[in-house]
């Protein structure tokens, strides 16, 4: 078993809504979607995925996901395999991760803060770091 929730497209079986985590982690693409969008092999897509250079996510009863959001101008958002491997430091989790990189967060304004992501996307590598180890810290404890 693994620490993923349910097929994030599959309705529930007593036809209620979707599963929140399509809402968390938006869109997402296949093994084979992904590498034709980033000009791969799907090989090379796993080994990225291995290597913490893509986050992938696997559901429940195993199909393989690669969250749209950790795409930018057709390639890999920079510091991503960075910023994932001090994540995994706190937690193996990777719906944890997704969720924590794609999550706004409100500000002391009431106003929501940029995820993570989008702060990856501005080049604010530094500040993703730094929150990074410390919610890894915090996980881990």
């Amino acid at each position: 078993m693994s620490d993923s929730p349910p097929n994030p497209d599959a309705s529930r079986p007593d036809g209620g809504e979707s599963n929140p985590w399509a809402d968390i982690i938006g869109p997402c693409y296949t093994s084979q979607s992904i590498a034709r969008t980033l000009g791969w092999t799907e090989p090379q897509v796993v080994e990225a995925a291995a290597s913490l250079h893509l986050l992938e996510l696997r559901t429940e009863d195993g199909v393989l996901l690669y969250p749209q959001f950790q795409l930018w101008n057709g390639t890999v958002v920079d510091g991503l395999p960075e910023v994932l491997r001090v994540l995994r430091t706190g937690t193996e989790s990777r719906w944890t991760w997704a969720q924590w990189l794609n999550t706004r967060l409100p500000g002391s304004d009431g106003v929501d803060e940029p995820s993570c992501i989008e702060r990856l996307r501005e080049g604010q590598l530094d500040y993703v770091l730094l929150e990074a180890k410390h919610d890894a810290w915090s996980w881990s404890s």
